[in-house]
C-alpha cells in the first residue's frame, strides 16, 4: 500500500482527500509522534492507524535457571477506529498511548483491545483509589498511602492489562522496592495484593497474581512496632520545651490539648469550634474525622477547657478551625504538628549549634507526636490506675473482638469523666509545673 506525502491533517482535509483505486495511506504530520495514518479505501471509508516499532527486550527465562531470552524489535500496524467516530483529537491521543506501550516493549494491539473489556494496570489503581474514596470505610492517611505507593514502587506495570499481570511483572518491581525501603517493599505488596482482589472482584483477573506472594522473598520486612512512652519527668520536659521551641501559639497549644486528651493528631489538628461544648466541658467528634468511621465523645479536663477558651478568644471567631497556621482560616495540618516535634528534637552541628530544646530527650529516647498519645495511655494505667476497658475508650478505638463491638455498646461515660479530671490534675501538677519546686529542704542547725 502506498504512503502519500501530505501537511497536516484537519477536519477538513480528511472529509476532501479522494478515494482511489486502491487503499493508500496519508500520515498526519501533526500527531504527538510520527506513525499515525489515514487509511483511505476505495469505498471512500476512512480510519486510524499506527505504525510502530515495539522496543526490544528480554522474554522470561523458558525454565528455572536458564538465560533470559532477547526480544528482537518489530514493526506493528495497530487499527484505531474509523473516521469520523474517531475524530482527530480521539485518533492522536490514542496514537500517544499506543507509542508509549511500544516504547515499554508492548505490543499495543493486545492492549488496544484488552483494554476495551479488561482495564490496565494503572486504570485499575484510578478505578479502586476512587472506590476507596466513595465507601470512606479508610482514613484519608491510609488512601494517600495507597496511591503513594502505587505511584513510588508500581507505576511501571501502568500499561499491563490486569488479566495478564503475572508474578514475572510483580517480583522485580517488588525487589527495586526493597532496595529502597524493605518496610515499604512489604507495604506495596499489600497494597498490590488489595487492588487485584478488588479487580478479581470486578471479573477482572481470573486469580490474583499476588496472592501468596511472601515479602521476605522480595526483601520486604516489617517495621518494627514501636513502644516508646514517656515518664511524666520526660513529659514534663516536653511541655516546658513548647514555650523555648519559637514555635506559633497554635501549635504549641494544640500539642499541649494532645497532651490533655490523648487524641490523635489529626483530630486535633482540624477540631472545629462547632465540635466544641466547653461549659459540658465535651469535644464531639463527628464520625467522618474519626478512624473508626463513629462519632464519639472526648472529655476535657479543666485545663483543656481552659486552654481551649484562650484560644477561642484568641481566633475571635464563632466557627472554623480553633488552631490556625498563621493569620488566616486554615487549619493546621497534622504533618505540621508531626514537623514542631522534630524540631524540638533536632541535634546540634559539629559546633554544638542549632539544637532544639529537646535535643537531649531526643538522642536518648526520640519520639513522635503518636508517641505522645500512646505516653498518656500508659501514664493512665502506671499513674491513675485506670482499667484498659477505660483507656481503649478515652483512646476512640474500635474493640479488638468482633463480638464485644456488635454486643457490648457501653462507653463508660462516668468512668472516663473521672479519669480524665485526674489526668487534669495530674498534668497541672507535675507535667506543667515542678513538684520538686515548692519542696523545701530540711535544714540542718549550724551549730550542730
Amino acid at each position: 500500500m502506498r504512503t502519500s506525502q501530505a501537511p497536516r491533517l484537519t477536519p477538513r482535509r480528511v472529509e476532501t482527500l479522494p478515494a482511489k483505486d486502491k487503499p493508500y495511506r496519508v500520515p498526519d504530520t501533526g500527531a504527538p509522534a510520527p506513525g499515525l495514518m489515514l487509511v483511505i479505501y476505495p469505498s471512500g471509508h476512512r480510519a486510524w492507524l499506527s505504525r510502530l516499532t515495539i522496543a526490544a527486550g528480554h522474554l522470561p527465562p523458558a525454565a528455572p535457571g536458564e538465560p533470559l531470552r532477547r526480544r528482537p524489535g518489530r514493526r506493528v500496524d495497530v487499527q484505531i477506529g474509523p473516521w469520523p467516530a474517531w475524530n482527530l483529537d480521539a485518533a492522536r491521543e490514542r496514537h500517544r498511548e499506543n507509542v508509549a506501550a511500544a516504547a515499554r516493549g508492548h505490543d499495543p494491539r493486545h492492549l488496544v483491545a484488552a483494554s476495551e473489556v479488561v482495564p490496565l494496570f494503572g486504570e485499575l489503581m484510578r478505578r479502586w483509589l476512587a472506590h476507596l474514596e466513595r465507601m470512606d470505610e479508610l482514613a484519608t492517611s491510609t488512601q494517600a498511602a495507597h496511591r503513594q505507593r502505587w505511584q513510588a514502587y508500581l507505576s511501571r506495570l501502568d500499561g499491563v492489562p490486569v488479566d495478564q499481570l503475572t508474578r514475572q511483572h510483580i517480583a522485580p518491581e517488588l525487589t527495586r522496592a526493597a532496595e529502597r525501603s524493605a518496610v515499604q517493599a512489604r507495604a506495596t505488596l499489600s497494597t498490590l495484593r488489595s487492588a487485584l482482589e478488588w479487580g478479581h472482584g470486578q471479573g477482572w483477573v481470573a486469580e490474583n497474581p499476588a496472592s501468596g506472594m511472601r515479602p521476605a522473598t522480595y526483601g520486604g520486612k516489617p517495621g518494627r512496632a514501636r513502644d516508646v512512652a514517656l515518664s511524666l519527668e520526660e513529659l514534663r520536659e516536653v511541655w516546658v520545651a513548647l514555650d523555648a521551641g519559637r514555635l506559633s501559639t497554635a501549635t504549641v497549644d494544640a500539642i499541649r490539648l494532645l497532651i490533655l486528651t490523648g487524641a490523635r493528631r489529626a483530630e486535633v489538628a482540624g477540631m472545629a469550634v462547632e465540635e466544641l461544648d466547653l461549659d459540658r466541658g465535651e469535644w464531639r467528634l463527628p464520625a467522618e474525622r474519626t478512624k473508626t468511621k463513629e462519632g464519639r465523645v472526648v472529655y476535657l479536663c479543666e485545663e483543656a477547657v481552659a486552654l481551649l477558651r484562650a484560644r477561642l478568644a484568641a481566633i475571635g471567631a464563632a466557627s472554623g478551625p480553633v488552631f490556625r497556621a498563621g493569620t488566616g482560616d486554615k487549619a493546621l495540618t497534622p504533618a505540621s504538628l508531626s514537623r514542631a516535634v522534630q524540631r524540638l528534637q533536632r541535634q546540634p552541628d559539629r559546633q554544638g549549634k542549632g539544637g532544639g530544646a529537646l535535643a537531649t530527650l531526643g538522642q536518648a529516647k526520640p519520639f513522635t507526636v503518636h508517641d505522645l498519645r500512646r505516653t498518656c495511655a500508659t501514664l493512665w494505667g502506671e499513674h491513675l490506675a485506670a482499667p484498659p476497658h477505660v483507656i481503649e475508650r478515652l483512646l476512640g478505638h474500635a474493640p479488638a473482638n468482633a463480638l464485644e463491638a456488635v454486643y457490648q455498646r457501653q462507653r463508660y461515660h462516668d468512668e472516663q469523666r473521672a479519669l480524665v479530671a485526674r489526668w487534669g490534675a495530674l498534668v497541672r501538677d507535675h507535667v506543667a509545673s515542678d513538684p520538686g519546686a515548692a519542696v523545701v529542704p530540711f535544714r540542718r542547725d549550724a551549730t550542730a
